[in-house]
């Protein structure tokens, strides 16, 4: 029996130009573009659950936000679809300077002072006799109010006019799939149909 014959290890392919942010992009096409701009529902349903997943999005209630939209998609017949990939704007990336500009503007808003940094990491402090539920709970105490104050303004602000441009978007998609369909080269999928899903 003879041994096989030596076949060298070909080198890795060169990074690809881009390649750094293909992954990031992919990932919010995947969750977020292409949910919105395949769904099939009435340029209401659509709007609204553009809208609604939005508002979510920017309130602090990062882990709750697919469950609450899809609650509320279902109770306000908006497109839930849509509005579970809007909650893809708050992220583990973005969460974190959404969060912090929710509680500047809170604190401002409710005269208060603004922790400094030293007193952050005394609250952040495990240990000592404190568990990490002790506190979670004390940083809720201390930083909720202004946290939630500082979202809601800052949500509201911004879904406000995003309902009425989303609403405005999905009648004019709507309006040329209509004449895309009429001149039988379009998509034959009929117009405000919603789709089954979440």
């Amino acid at each position: 029996m003879t041994d096989a014959p030596h076949i060298p290890a070909t080198p890795p392919d060169p990074p690809e130009p881009g390649g750094f942010w293909r992954r990031p992009w992919g990932l919010l096409h995947r969750r977020v573009i292409k949910p919105i701009l395949t769904a099939n529902d009435s340029p209401r349903g659509l709007a609204l659950g553009f809208a609604m997943g939005l508002w979510v999005a920017l309130t602090p209630t990062v882990g709750l936000q697919i469950t609450i939209v899809v609650i509320l998609g279902t109770l306000l017949r908006a497109n839930r679809i849509v509005a579970v990939a809007m909650t893809w704007v708050s992220n583990p990336v973005t969460f974190i300077p959404m969060y912090y500009a929710y509680y500047r503007l809170g604190v401002w808003v409710l005269g208060r002072a603004a922790l400094r940094y030293s007193e952050i990491k005394v609250l952040l402090r495990v240990g000592d006799h404190r568990s990490a539920w002790d506190m979670i709970l004390e940083c809720f105490r201390v930083l909720g109010g202004p946290l939630w104050v500082g979202s809601l303004i800052i949500a509201t602000v911004v879904t406000l006019p995003a309902y009425p441009l989303a609403r405005g978007f999905f009648e004019r998609r709507a309006r040329l799939r209509q004449d895309s369909r009429e001149s039988g080269d379009g998509d034959k999928r009929p117009l405000g149909v919603g789709e089954a899903g979440l």
